[in-house]
């Protein structure tokens, strides 16, 4: 069956390319489609450090902790694409074009798929017990805050399309917070030290990324998912469940970090 394992991993390596490389041209797509200018697709090579490090990784030793690097630089490169996107195109969002809200929306729901595909390429004499515990552990927490982040900025596509009165301000304040969480995430991969098929936490490092998160994220998303969703009557209830048991879980892990310290 050794054929097949390493068929699967090959397919996965294969599936993230294609969909990174989908990503980065429908994201620079926006703003030359609504400016008429092509050159603004230049915006594709700012994934080219990411894609670079996931080549020379997966060509020789994709160990664990390496690719979280190539996740560090995709998450910037991401980041400055939805910046860009909202800055220069923002209100003119047309839903009636391809490259409309609702592809927007798709588009940026392939970050977390990208998350478990990265995630899934280490080498698997890099696949100790600890380390696929770890993966396991990643792949549910992350994927989860980055669909959070992904909805917030839904929050703000659909009042593009359908105007439920939202200010703008109000949502140049999702844009940021959202973008925020994402960068988060950076951190979040940044708390576990590999070594040698080992695997620990830096404390001092995940006692403040949850305290962080509860302040500057989950608790900010409660909050503007409460307004949204009893002021503007747009359905936020499943993810403000999300945002609660959020601060419940850091709360928790805060509480463990300084037992176990």
């Amino acid at each position: 069956m050794a054929w097949f394992a390493a068929f699967c991993k090959w397919g996965a390596r294969a599936v993230f390319f294609a969909l990174i490389i989908i990503q980065c041209i429908v994201l620079a797509g926006y703003p030359a489609t609504y400016r008429n200018n092509s050159r603004w697709y230049a915006l594709a090579t700012s994934f080219a450090p990411a894609l670079i490090v996931w080549f020379s990784l997966i060509a020789s030793n994709a160990k664990l902790r390496r690719l979280f690097y190539v996740w560090d630089l995709y998450i910037i490169a991401l980041i400055s694409n939805i910046a860009i996107v909202f800055l220069v195109v923002g209100d003119s969002l047309d839903k009636n074009k391809l490259l409309g809200p609702n592809a927007l929306k798709l588009v940026l729901c392939i970050t977390p798929l990208l998350l478990l595909l990265l995630l899934h390429n280490a080498d698997d004499s890099d696949q100790t017990d600890e380390h696929r515990e770890l993966v396991s552990k990643l792949s549910y927490q992350m994927a989860i805050d980055l669909f959070d982040a992904v909805d917030m900025i839904d929050i703000v596509l659909e009042e593009i399309e359908h105007d439920f009165g939202i200010p703008n301000e109000f949502g140049a304040v999702m844009i940021v917070l959202a973008c925020f969480s994402l960068m988060l995430s950076i951190w979040q991969l940044a708390e576990n030290k590999l070594r040698r098929g080992e695997t620990k936490i830096r404390f001092r490092n995940a006692f403040f990324r949850n305290v962080v998160e509860i302040l500057l994220v989950n608790l900010p998303f409660l909050v503007i998912r409460g307004v949204v969703f009893f002021k503007y009557g747009n359905n936020e209830s499943i993810f403000m469940a999300k945002n609660v048991i959020a601060i419940i879980l850091s709360v928790l892990e805060i509480r463990h970090i300084y037992v176990s310290r």
